[in-house]
């Protein structure tokens, strides 16, 4: 399907929004203190090692150390064989000491606060081509299926591997490329490559030694191309900076750029925002009435799906499988709108029919083809559940854009009025049982406050309450009470015994 593609720049900020048929499919966000560390290619110091884990933690100038398993460290073998059976004996304890100075490529940004994850096998993407820096292998997009031009990538990729030695992945955007232009970027890669080795001899750990994460060059790189109808720049500036890493990576399509010179912005003309909070939402509503639920936890991504106002107009299994059939359309464009990675798990509406149930397989499987991103279906557990996996790069557009809530500490709710007042009685009881009998003031929300004068107190000493606005459900002070309490409004409440 071909795609629209939006970039903006208001200040620091910089988005990209992909559209297909109206629809945002994709976002992507780059701001200060937000930027992708996937790919990002850094002279890093071992701390520790850890051969428990058989894994070692890696500085890399950041807050947390990078995590580097024992099977991304690389290792002098020859032949993709012997490769294999090195990685799987490897010992890290054998491979690294702590101190010890590493070239290393972050493979996957961390959820929950966590360090990246770490390999010391370096690939340095390219347009046409991925270059696997200690790897002799040729490889090719699963994505071209022609078989006569498959064959005709690899052999070039195998020319190109005996000049150069280091292997590489032919992407999908190498389909129809000449012979120059795969040697012109092999070329480039491997001198990128040298420089790097060179830096990484000559410096000091910890420090980034490469970035080609900014989101113009990713949008151009990764995006332009055949199945681009327009690259929309809004903005003078934006519009020349794109044009310029087109003429360096993809001449072919530089007249698809285009400036926006509208009144109104460019988003909002593709209403983008407003597509975008509600992918925040776990909360989705269908076309035809159904909805889904949508929860992301540390483990997993779980999906809830349900008829709602979707009576049908046939039969319940009829019903019930095209509901669940336009679900499962809708759980893959969700998936990658809010960029979620890992496992997933959904609870479709269970069908009777195997035969409905295979195709509602081939709905997923049809809809994660379009996805940029490797997507597996699993298949349905025997509890009806179905189960995929989807390649998590960095965190998922709900975790960059959102951070927990202080009242409910990320638990999506907050104590009730009438136990955050129960809480406070037990408080007064353990304080009176205690000996302390001086006068007492308790400040809490409105409705904590409606309670107690409700629950009263026990007996033994003066207590007042004061609402106050804006307090949290789950909070109250109590401090001494003076006569003046009186004077500032607050209520005694009733003694019971």
């Amino acid at each position: 399907m071909k795609q629209t593609l939006l970039v903006e720049r208001v200040m620091d900020e910089t988005r990209l929004a992909v559209v297909e048929d109206g629809q945002l499919m994709e976002l992507y966000v780059e701001r200060p203190g937000m930027e992708n560390l996937s790919g990002n290619i850094y002279l890093g110091r071992v701390e520790n090692v850890l051969p428990g884990m058989n894994a070692a933690f890696v500085d890399i100038g950041m807050d947390k150390n990078g995590f580097l398993a024992a099977g991304d460290i690389g290792v002098d073998a020859r032949g993709h064989r012997a490769l294999t059976a090195a990685l799987e004996g490897a010992r890290v304890e054998k491979l690294v000491r702590p101190g010890s100075q590493l070239l290393v490529q972050v493979i996957k940004s961390q959820p929950g606060g966590k360090g990246p994850r770490l390999s010391s096998h370096i690939t340095l993407p390219g347009r046409l081509m991925a270059l696997l820096c200690d790897v002799r292998y040729v490889g090719v997009s699963k994505k071209i299926s022609d078989v006569a031009e498959r064959e005709r990538l690899r052999g070039l990729g195998l020319s190109l591997l005996d000049r150069g030695g280091a292997g590489l992945i032919l992407r999908t955007a190498a389909s129809g490329a000449s012979e120059d232009d795969l040697r012109a970027e092999y070329e480039r890669l491997s001198a990128l490559w040298t420089e790097l080795q060179n830096r990484a001899v000559h410096g000091v750990a910890p420090r980034m030694l490469h970035d080609d994460n900014a989101l113009t060059l990713r949008a151009v790189r990764d995006r332009l191309g055949e199945n681009t109808e327009a690259l929309w720049a809004d903005g003078d500036v934006l519009f020349d900076e794109l044009r310029g890493l087109a003429g360096a990576l993809a001449p072919a399509w530089r007249d698809r750029i285009q400036p926006h010179k509208g009144q109104m912005p460019l988003f909002d003309l593709y209403r983008v925002d407003n597509q975008a909070s509600k992918a925040l939402q776990k909360f989705v509503w269908l076309k035809s009435g159904g909805s889904l639920v949508i929860e992301e936890t540390e483990a997993l991504t779980v999906i809830d799906v349900n008829t709602a106002k979707n009576v049908g107009k046939k039969s319940a299994e009829d019903t019930i499988f095209r509901n669940n059939c336009e679900a499962a359309r809708e759980i893959m464009r969700q998936l990658r709108l809010r960029d979620i990675g890992g496992i997933v798990v959904i609870d479709f509406i269970d069908m009777k029919d195997k035969a409905h149930r295979e195709a509602l397989l081939d709905v997923l499987r049809e809809c994660a083809a379009n996805d940029g991103v490797r997507v597996n279906v699993v298949g349905i557990t025997a509890l009806g559940l179905v189960e995929l996996t989807r390649k998590r790069a960095r965190q998922s557009l709900l975790r960059q854009l959102t951070h927990t809530c202080s009242d409910c500490g990320g638990n999506g709710v907050v104590p009730s009025h009438e136990k955050s007042a129960r809480r406070a009685v037990r408080e007064i009881w353990r304080r009176r049982r205690a000996g302390e009998s001086n006068p007492m003031l308790v400040e809490a929300a409105p409705p904590v406050c409606g309670w107690l004068r409700a629950i009263g107190v026990p007996q033994g000493g003066l207590v007042y309450v004061r609402p106050v606005e804006g307090m949290a459900a789950g909070e109250y002070e109590i401090s001494p009470a003076d006569e003046s309490a009186l004077q500032q409004g607050c209520k005694l409440l009733k003694q019971r015994g």
